[in-house]
C-alpha cells in the first residue's frame, strides 16, 4: 500500500480521535469554573487548584509515558488504558456532585487522577498523528477536529445539560473518555521504536535534554513556557465567572466563540508557517494573548466578545506551533519524548503556575460586595426541620446585565432548546438590573419603583444560600427563601455609594459585585508582552535540517 493511500485511510480515523480527545477536556474546562464558583461556592484558590489537577498530571506522567511508548508499548494501547481510567474518574466526580457528596478534597483527588491519565495522551495522540501523516504540515487539518469537538461538547452541555449550573458536564466528559478508550484500539498501529541501536543515544527520560544544545530551541522553549503561565490555565477557570459577573448571556455557550475562531486559524496555520516562519507565528500568538487580555480588562460586551475571538490566534499560533517546532527539530528516536516534554512544560508546569496565579488574583481582587445577608427569621422552612442552623444566610446579588434584550440572548441555548421542545421556562425570580433600569443609574427612587414581584426571590435555589449547615440543607432540599430584596438592595447600594442619597451607574455596580477584572487581566497581559519582546530579540526560526541527537 502506498504512503498516500495509507494517509487517506488514516486521516478520518485520526480526526475522530482528535475530536474526542478535546471533547473530554472541553466538557469540564469551561463549566467547572462556573459550577464550583457559583454552585459549590469554592474560593478562588480552591478553583485554581482544581484546574491545576490536570496540568499536575502533565508534570507527573508524560516524561515517563512518552519514553515507555517510544520503547515498549504501542502508543494507541497506552492511550486506551489511560483514557479508560481517566473517564471513570470523571464519572465518579459527577456522581459525587449529583448526590450532594462533593467536597474539595474528594474532587481534587479525582481530578488529579483524571489529569495524570489525560495529559500524557496529548503527547501520545500527537505522536500517532505525526507518524501516520505523510507531512507534519498536514497535522493542523487533524488538530482542527479537536477544536470542533470542544465546540460541540460545550454547546451540548449549554443546551441540554444545564451549563455550569449542574454537574452533568462530568458525565459527558467521562462518557466520551470511555468511548475514546475503546476507539483508540482501532487507530493505526504505532509500535514502539524499541531499544536504541548500539552507539545511538537513548530517547528516554533525559535523552530529550540534548535538544537544548541548540540555542534557538532553548530560547524558544523558555519563551513559550513563560508565555504559557498566564495563558490557558489562567484563562479557563476565569472565563465563566468573568462572563457571569459581567451579566453576559449563557456564559458556557459564549465560550465556544473561542473555538470557532480557533477553527479559522487552525486551517490558516499551514499557510502562515512557510510564509512567515515559526518565529513570527509564535510572536503573533504571544501578542494575541496580550491583546485579548487588554480587551477583557474593558467593561464592555463588545471588547469581551473581541477577546474571545482572539482565542484562535492565541492557542493555535502558540501551542500548536510549539508541537510542530518540537516535531521538526527532534530526531526519530526522540519524537515522542519531545512531544511529551512540550506537554510537560506548556500544559504541565506552565498551567500549574497559571492556575495558582488565577487563584491568587481572584482572591486578591475579590468583589467588594458579593452577597446580601438574609436574617434567619426571613428563612421559611417548607419541608422537614433544620436543627443547628444558627448563622444568617446570604443571597448572591445580581449582575447588571446590559445584554438582556440584545441579539446575543440567542446564545442562551438552554432557553432556545426548551422553546424548540415546547417546554415552559421556569419562573425567573432573580433581579435583572439591566432590564429593570434600562441602563439608567440605580437610585432610591428606581428601587422603590420596581415591581414588588421582581423584588421577592421566592423559591430561591438552595445552592444560592450560604448557611453553616449547607450539607444538611442540600440533602433535604428543605429551604425556600422569602427574601424581601428591596431593603437589602437599598442598603447595598447605599453602602457602595457611601451615602443614603445615592446614584449608581453600571460601572459602580460592576466594581461592587464583580471581581476587579481590570487588574486580573492587565497584569498577565503585561507578563506575556515581556515574553514577546524577549523572543523578538533572541528567538530564531528552527533550522531546516534535523539536528543530530
Amino acid at each position: 500500500m502506498t504512503e498516500s493511500r495509507r494517509a487517506v485511510l488514516a486521516y478520518p480515523r485520526l480526526c475522530i480521535a482528535y475530536f474526542c480527545q478535546f471533547a473530554i477536556w472541553g466538557a469540564w474546562a469551561g463549566a467547572l469554573g462556573g459550577y464550583t464558583d457559583k454552585i459549590l461556592k469554592f474560593g478562588g484558590s480552591e478553583i485554581g487548584s482544581l484546574y491545576n489537577a490536570i496540568p499536575f498530571g502533565a508534570i507527573i506522567a508524560p516524561l515517563f509515558i512518552g519514553p515507555i511508548a517510544d520503547r515498549y508499548f504501542s502508543a494507541q494501547k497506552v492511550m486506551s488504558l489511560l483514557h479508560f481510567i481517566g473517564g471513570l474518574a470523571l464519572l465518579v466526580c459527577g456522581l459525587l456532585c449529583f448526590y450532594g457528596w462533593q467536597s474539595f478534597p474528594a474532587l481534587m483527588a479525582l481530578m488529579l487522577l483524571s489529569g495524570i491519565c489525560f495529559m500524557p495522551t496529548m503527547g501520545l495522540i500527537n505522536s500517532i498523528v505525526f507518524k501516520h501523516l505523510p507531512k507534519a504540515s498536514m497535522a493542523p487539518y487533524v488538530f482542527v477536529f479537536g477544536t470542533i469537538g470542544w465546540i460541540v461538547v460545550n454547546l451540548v452541555i449549554a443546551g441540554f445539560c444545564g451549563g455550569a449550573e449542574t454537574p452533568y458536564f462530568f458525565f459527558v466528559g467521562g462518557g466520551v473518555s470511555v468511548f475514546l478508550a475503546l476507539y483508540a484500539l482501532t487507530l493505526p498501529n504505532t509500535p514502539p521504536k524499541g531499544a536504541p541501536a548500539p552507539g545511538e543515544k537513548s530517547g528516554g527520560g533525559l535523552g530529550v535534554m540534548s535538544l537544548f544544545k541548540d540555542f534557538s530551541f532553548a530560547i524558544f522553549v523558555i519563551c513559550a513556557f513563560l508565555a504559557s503561565i498566564p495563558a490557558c490555565n489562567y484563562f479557563f477557570p476565569a472565563q465563566v465567572p468573568f462572563l457571569t459577573e459581567r451579566g453576559y448571556p449563557s456564559p458556557v455557550a459564549l465560550t465556544t466563540v473561542n473555538q470557532f475562531s480557533e477553527i479559522l486559524f487552525m486551517l490558516a496555520l499551514p499557510f502562515c508557517i512557510p510564509r512567515f516562519g515559526l518565529k513570527n507565528v509564535l510572536l503573533i500568538g504571544m501578542a494575541a494573548w496580550s491583546i485579548r487580555y487588554f480587551c477583557f480588562a474593558e467593561p464592555y460586551f463588545a471588547t469581551a466578545f473581541a477577546g474571545l475571538l482572539f482565542h484562535g490566534l492565541c492557542y493555535t499560533f502558540l501551542y500548536v506551533a510549539a508541537y510542530m517546532y518540537a516535531e521538526k527539530v527532534a530526531p526519530e528516536n526522540l519524537k515522542a519524548s519531545a512531544q511529551s516534554m512540550m506537554v510537560f512544560l506548556l500544559l504541565g508546569v506552565g498551567q500549574v503556575l497559571g492556575g495558582y496565579g488565577y487563584g491568587f488574583m481572584s482572591d486578591k481582587y475579590a468583589p467588594k460586595f458579593s452577597d446580601i445577608t438574609v436574617a434567619k427569621s426571613q428563612l421559611t422552612v417548607t419541608e422537614g426541620t433544620l436543627p443547628g442552623v444558627e448563622l444568617d444566610a446570604k443571597v448572591s446579588i445580581p449582575a447588571w446585565n446590559d445584554a438582556a434584550d440584545s441579539p446575543f440572548q440567542v446564545l442562551d441555548l438552554a432557553a432556545q432548546v426548551n422553546k424548540w421542545l415546547g417546554k415552559e421556562e421556569e419562573e425567573d425570580t432573580s433581579i435583572d438590573l439591566g432590564k429593570l433600569l434600562a441602563g439608567q443609574p440605580l437610585t432610591p427612587q428606581a428601587i422603590d419603583a420596581m415591581e414588588e414581584s421582581s423584588l421577592i426571590q421566592g423559591g430561591v435555589k438552595v445552592s444560592q444560600l450560604v448557611i453553616d449547615e449547607v450539607d444538611l440543607i442540600l440533602a433535604k432540599g428543605a429551604v425556600t427563601a422569602n427574601v424581601q430584596y428591596k431593603d437589602g438592595l437599598k442598603k447595598l447600594a447605599s453602602d457602595i455609594a457611601g451615602k443614603e442619597d445615592f446614584s449608581l451607574t453600571r460601572s459602580d455596580w460592576l466594581e461592587a459585585q464583580a471581581r476587579n477584572w481590570t487588574m486580573i487581566w492587565r497584569i498577565p497581559a503585561g507578563l506575556i508582552a515581556a515574553c514577546f519582546v524577549v523572543f523578538l530579540l533572541l528567538g530564531r526560526n528552527p533550522k531546516d535540517e534535523e539536528p543530530k541527537a
